[in-house]
């Protein structure tokens, strides 16, 4: 069997070298390895990292017309910067909107919150979830809805009133719907609303009520 002829490869040149030798590729070297550094400084779990776990640093910001709009805390945790401690949060006028704590980024603890309506929340979060007693009041001061929630949805019993301070509703929850007897009240706060007052389930009226009481 003949075997074909192999064209021999002819050897790559040699690089040129710098006029210096040995000191410029010392220099070449010192160089890449100094921008390795540079590009993985902070970067989780990178040898060149320049931030520790734990660390803790002050958050602001500012809005319109130099306004401080929040300030808090931030602490270091697997390989990034998140809330951690007291927070207050402000609206351009330099109004506190909500004000509370975090937990690793989420959350946790007593929080006030204004919502877009004026009307304000009182109550707690676990986790970043709205969990146990919750108020909420109008815009003057008056009170609005009360009751539990649980793992960020409503639950138990809640009870809403009007602007007026007129009994609006008595309702039932359960995984945020209303499921259970739910009693809506007509404008003077006493008489029942017939229409929409009986037994839920999902959100859905299934046997509303027939007999008005005061």
């Amino acid at each position: 069997m003949v075997h074909p002829r192999l064209t021999p490869t002819r050897p790559a040149p040699p690089a040129p070298r710098c006029w210096l030798g040995v000191w410029c590729e010392l220099a070449a070297r010192s160089a890449a390895a100094l921008l390795a550094v540079l590009a993985c400084a902070g970067l989780p779990g990178c040898f060149g990292s320049s931030v520790e776990e734990g660390t803790q640093r002050p958050l602001s910001q500012r809005g319109k017309n130099n306004v401080l709009t929040a300030e808090g805390v931030e602490e270091f945790v697997d390989g990034e910067w998140r809330k951690h401690g007291p927070f207050t949060f402000r609206n351009e006028r330099g109004e506190v909107i909500s004000e509370g704590s975090y937990k690793m980024g989420l959350e946790d603890g007593p929080w006030i919150q204004t919502y877009e309506d004026g009307a304000r929340g009182k109550g707690s979060f676990v986790a970043g979830k709205r969990s146990g007693r919750w108020d909420t009041f109008f815009a003057d001061g008056a009170p609005q809805d009360s009751g539990t929630y649980t793992d960020g949805r409503r639950s138990g019993q809640w009870t809403s009133r009007r602007s007026d301070g007129t009994l609006l509703r008595k309702a039932t929850f359960v995984d945020g719907e209303l499921n259970g007897p739910t009693t809506y009240f007509l404008p003077d706060g006493q008489s029942v609303d017939t229409a929409r007052t009986g037994i839920y389930r999902d959100g859905e009226l299934q046997a509303p009520s027939r007999k008005a009481s005061r």
